[in-house]
């Protein structure tokens, strides 16, 4: 005789289970929230192929690899800059909160799109990676740079994006 044993698990946080209601959403936010970057407008897009993921959970890496990257050098993958960056041209001509910038030196906060591979499905190529949003340390201000926000797994550019714009019109109270 076989007997199967089903139970239902609410929610994780960080790798600890937690009994959350089930209205929650899982965690994106990963040292702070956006709204440090509420009144903030300097963004410049990163966008960098890796074939390698970091496991252990240290963000120096990503932020390292963040903070060296040219902007300039992003439309190399023409294909997941033009999705994130059709989107987020979108949000910048609607409601005017954002500019870009073109070092990541000059921006208050860097979007980095850690692409890790393309999908080929239904006659289509996608790409998929790692969104994070690094608030940038200026040498005027106390405190280094750290990830704010990711999303929460591998994910479609475009979902990764959306996810990202609908937080920060939340955030900012945008409609």
């Amino acid at each position: 005789m076989l007997t199967l044993f089903c139970g239902l698990v609410i929610g994780w946080e960080r790798g600890v289970a937690s009994a959350a209601p089930a209205e929650t959403f899982p965690v994106e936010y990963w040292d702070g929230s956006l709204a440090e970057i509420k009144d903030k407008q300097s963004v410049a897009l990163v966008i960098i192929r890796s074939s390698v993921l970091d496991a252990t959970g240290n963000d120096e890496p990503i932020i390292r690899e963040a903070l060296t990257a040219e902007p300039r050098l992003a439309p190399r993958h023409r294909f997941a800059y033009s999705l994130i960056a059709r989107k987020l041209n979108q949000y910048i001509r609607k409601y005017r909160s954002l500019r870009p910038a073109d070092q990541t030196s000059r921006a208050d906060f860097i979007l980095y799109f850690k692409l890790i591979e393309y999908r080929r499905m239904l006659n289509g190529v996608y790409p998929y990676g790692e969104l994070f949003v690094i608030l940038n340390s200026k040498p005027e201000t106390t405190g280094s740079a750290r990830i704010i926000w990711r999303t929460n797994k591998i994910v479609f550019a475009e979902d990764a994006i959306k996810a990202l714009l609908r937080d920060l019109k939340q955030v900012r109270g945008e409609q």
